[in-house]
């Protein structure tokens, strides 16, 4: 999936289409997106930490990509609608861009939706949180052109394996999770800390511990029951010729 996602950034670059919303994961937009003062840099231990020392409200991170189509839906017609659910008194939110490459967007989808809370994003060198950089996008375009195929460590393209994972599990290590399915991801939880999460069971019959999708509740962040594991099935029914399903 990487791959593909570096081809199309290859093909906006060769198509000199300026509209699109693309990741640019390089130093010189790293630094851009250092010097931006509406975006607070934090490492995932400041970010728990952050989290950690509010004991009196209700919490929402929002983990995010201002590239990701889902992402801009969500802060159209999601975020708005829940925080209004709740006052801010009793729920506190965090919207953190995952990484810099997708930061420099950030203000701008902000502005165009209406929200007003403080804006993070993660930058961290750990290992397990460390984000892909190169020099520039057309590094990226020329490895890709010339050793397609290669691995990303052949390429000379290092990234953190199961990133978001990491990340979600520093900010709740109380319910270690398996699977966040990629940005948006949302962790919900209450003021002892405790995370809402889902046991989802897919249609190929994989399971995964995933944080709760806010997206697909019903109810107010103040009114779900933090201690339960909710569960929630993709997987077919065999149904018997008496009407019975399993």
């Amino acid at each position: 999936m990487k791959r593909y996602l570096l081809l199309l950034f290859a093909a906006v670059l060769f198509s000199g289409c300026m509209t699109v919303k693309m990741q640019k994961p390089t130093v010189k937009n790293y630094q851009r997106v250092l010097a931006m003062e509406n975006l607070t840099p934090v490492t995932v231990e400041q970010l728990r930490q952050l989290i950690a020392a509010d004991t009196t409200h209700y919490k929402v991170v929002v983990l995010t990509s201002s590239c990701c189509g889902p992402c801009e839906l969500a802060m159209r017609d999601v975020y708005p609608r829940k925080m209004a659910e709740c006052d801010s008194s009793q729920v506190c939110w965090y919207f953190v861009e995952t990484d810099y490459s997708s930061a420099q967007y950030m203000d701008e989808v902000f502005r165009r939706h209406g929200i007003t809370s403080p804006r993070y994003w993660i930058n961290d060198t750990l290992p397990q949180y460390r984000p892909l950089m190169v020099k520039n996008m057309w590094t990226v375009v020329w490895n890709l052109i010339w050793h397609y195929g290669a691995s990303f460590e052949d390429l000379g393209l290092v990234e953190a394996d199961n990133r978001l994972d990491n990340v979600v599990n520093a900010i709740a290590p109380q319910q270690p999770i398996t699977g966040p399915n990629g940005t948006p991801t949302t962790v919900m939880l209450d003021p002892q800390g405790r995370m809402k999460c889902t046991y989802t069971i897919y249609n190929d019959s994989t399971a995964m511990l995933e944080p709760t999708d806010i997206r697909y509740i019903t109810v107010p962040v103040t009114a779900l029951d933090y201690t339960r594991v909710d569960t929630l099935s993709y997987a077919p029914k065999v149904c018997t010729p008496d009407g019975k399903c399993e």
